[in-house]
């Protein structure tokens, strides 16, 4: 991976949110995480239904992270650590703009955001649970 990747991910976490979530979710990302600074897919020129394999094969050379909520088709076993990256699935069924940047709040004061790059991230209200490329998953409470 190209050093100016690893620049990217330092000091802030780069979201590419997918489009189930919108703009909405990345504009309450962007006004109440400091640290954290989202962008939709169509931001980078993605179109509507633009396959998930497609999306998360760019991601590495974007420097962004994927987040969405999309738990059927996008999982650590079809897009293993380091292949990517990184995705963060919000795995809250009834999840609301307040809810999705509370858990992403929670996650960045855990200190474990740094722990989401190039990694599969599934974000509950409580906890995340974070596959690595090792085989390690860390489980970690909010």
């Amino acid at each position: 991976m190209p050093k100016t990747s690893l620049k990217r991910f330092a000091s802030h976490l780069n979201l590419i949110v997918d489009e189930n979530f919108g703009k909405p979710v990345a504009d309450g990302v962007n006004k109440h995480i400091g640290s954290i600074k989202a962008k939709t897919t169509f931001d980078f020129g993605f179109r509507q239904g633009t396959k998930d394999s497609i999306l998360i094969a760019r991601t590495t050379r974007l420097g962004q992270v994927l987040l969405t909520f999309d738990h059927n088709t996008i999982d650590e076993r079809r897009y293993p650590p380091c292949t990517h990256g990184g995705i963060i699935i919000v795995k809250d069924k009834h999840w609301t703009i307040d809810s999705v940047v509370r858990d992403l709040k929670a996650l960045t004061y855990s200190g474990s955001r740094k722990l989401t790059s190039h990694c599969v991230t599934h974000l509950f209200k409580d906890r995340a649970v974070i596959y690595q490329h090792d085989g390690r998953v860390y489980e970690v409470s909010f």
